[in-house]
């Protein structure tokens, strides 16, 4: 009978050959990436992807191996192998390359825009009042880096870019200027100012953060702001990716993003603040649910980002009296429910939930 370390040194073998075989899977699907960069054929074909995890799952069947947990393998094989695809569809970009100044490009998403637009092929530069950095051409100041760029992206605090929408207005700038701002409500008056003397502007949001690997199942929202060569200017820029672009006005967007963002920040705050004010952390993960410990992961994934970040989308959104309102309204009507033990109430809210989801 096998002791106990050779079992395990088995164990290593077998994930070594595991580990060959995933890279080799990837280099067969970064060929097929490169075969369709040069077709032009679209990156994800959602067809193919069922076959192939249908596929997986009858062989699982035959290797007595739970289907499921092989489904949860093949996906993330998946999701990688669009990644390496994707990177080989946007570094083939058709366009012309641009030359690019990130104004704040030494922040998180600053740095995230640089490399994307590094990796389609234009020369990119910032300039941030953080200073510059030995990793990128940095200007150190903003008329400076205008002179030499055809495109402008703002990708500075919330609470700043109306005044560096000024700022580029004043220096007359005659290339593409767009804002990555989570909000835009309060950039309307600067946005109006740039568009009537003469600057191409638009504005974008992209619905991801600064970790993004992949634009597949991810949406950029793009804000009209009256400048149709602006936006077309964007649209060239996103094509050759997998990313979702969608089109909103900017009163539209913050009427969105106040529930997509805002709601859902302030539920995973509130989440955590009443979790403070019950007990100790190590008191509830002793005894924690699977909603509870699905509900933790996604309020640290909200409560480890920027608080003043966070704050700006609460305090700049125009629609918070709202959606306050709303929140309170709802909390009142369900807690009143169960105080008064009305449980034929109770059921037919969960089911309103239901289906608001077929809708």
């Amino acid at each position: 009978m096998p002791d106990l370390e050779s079992l395990r040194q088995k164990i290593l073998d077998i994930d070594r050959e595991i580990i060959r075989l995933i890279g080799a899977r990837l280099e067969v699907t970064r060929k097929i990436g490169r075969e369709k960069a040069e077709s032009g054929i679209p990156l994800r074909n959602w067809k193919v992807e069922k076959e192939v995890i249908a596929h997986a799952q009858k062989e699982a069947e035959m290797l007595n191996i739970d289907v499921q947990f092989i489904k949860a393998v093949m996906q993330i094989l998946i999701r990688e192998s669009w990644i390496q695809q994707e990177k080989l569809h946007y570094s083939r970009y058709r366009g012309n390359k641009e030359r690019i100044l990130v104004v704040g490009g030494l922040g998180a998403m600053g740095r995230w825009l640089v490399r994307f637009f590094q990796n389609q092929g234009h020369r990119v530069y910032i300039y941030d009042t953080k200073g510059s950095s030995d990793d990128f051409d940095c200007f150190d100041s903003l008329e400076k880096g205008l002179e030499k760029v055809g495109y402008a992206i703002i990708a500075t605090p919330l609470d700043t870019v109306a005044r560096v929408i000024r700022e580029i207005t004043k220096l007359n700038f005659s290339g593409i200027v767009f804002d990555i701002a989570s909000l835009k409500g309060h950039l309307i008056d600067a946005i109006e100012d740039a568009r009537t003397r003469g600057i191409r502007i638009t504005s974008i949001h992209p619905m991801f953060g600064p970790d993004c690997r992949s634009l597949a199942d991810k949406v950029v929202c793009l804000c009209d702001c009256g400048v149709h060569t602006a936006n077309q200017k964007i649209e060239e820029m996103f094509k050759d990716t997998a990313v979702s672009l969608v089109r909103l006005s900017l009163r539209e967007h913050d009427y969105i993003i106040s529930y997509v963002l805002g709601l859902s920040h302030l539920i995973n705050i509130i989440f955590m603040n009443v979790l403070i004010r019950g007990g100790e952390y190590k008191d509830f993960k002793r005894v924690g649910s699977t909603t509870f410990f699905s509900q933790l992961k996604t309020t640290r994934s909200v409560i480890d980002e920027d608080p003043r970040l966070y704050y700006a989308i609460q305090q700049l959104n125009p629609f918070k009296d709202e959606l306050y309102n709303r929140l309170r309204s709802a909390v009142d009507t369900i807690t009143n429910i169960v105080l008064n033990k009305d449980e034929k109430r109770f059921i037919e809210i969960m089911e309103q939930a239901r289906e608001w989801f077929k809708r």
